[in-house]
């Protein structure tokens, strides 16, 4: 395991989470309070609701970069749609075709985030995920049936965190959108 994934999980742990943690029982003590009136108590259980999602999804990245081996990329993609609790279906084809440990498990981060992307906001009951061997090295595809999206509009910080992801593989993130869905594809350098 390496030393500085190690720091970056003790950070989170140390950190954001017990922030989120303190948060979630302030929130709490507010909404016991006889004092808060029912409209208020509607707002502070929602608001609550997504700070404790917020703290599940922290504690899965302290996981996964604690985590000794690299989770398969079904086996995280089936916890984004148990988290999110989603009925959307996942197709996977993966070609005989070695990634490197950091190219993988930047893959299956790009690939949550792509599916709480879809789950989110786009309508989408089937997500096809390929990775094929290409002569460059390979080539990863998502796609999703939802609405699409306006691509002309700003790019939010998920997209951005995204591009990041893929530049460090070397990579870039391309998109296209059409009203049968949306599709990102990768080209994976070897």
């Amino acid at each position: 395991m390496q030393p500085e994934r190690i720091r970056i999980a003790q950070e989170l742990h140390d950190g954001i989470a017990q922030d989120l943690v303190a948060l979630s029982y302030s929130l709490d003590l507010l909404l016991a309070s006889p004092d808060t009136p029912p409209a208020t108590r509607v707002e502070v259980r929602n608001i609550l609701f997504k700070v404790s999602s917020i703290i599940e999804s922290v504690r899965m990245e302290i996981f996964d970069l604690r985590s000794h081996e690299l989770v398969s990329l079904k086996k995280s993609l089936e916890s984004v749609v148990s988290e999110m609790k989603s009925s959307v279906s996942i197709k996977i084809l993966h070609e005989e075709y070695e990634l490197s440990p950091h190219i993988k498990q930047e893959i299956v981060a790009i690939s949550c985030e792509l599916l709480r992307n879809s789950i989110k906001h786009s309508g989408a009951s089937v997500i096809e995920i390929s990775i094929k061997k290409s002569e460059t090295g390979g080539q990863y595809s998502y796609r999703d049936n939802g609405h699409g999206m306006d691509l002309s509009t700003t790019i939010g910080f998920g997209i951005r965190g995204l591009q990041e992801r893929c530049a460090s593989i070397g990579s870039e993130l391309k998109m296209s959108s059409s009203v049968q869905g949306i599709q990102y594809l990768i080209d994976i350098r070897s």
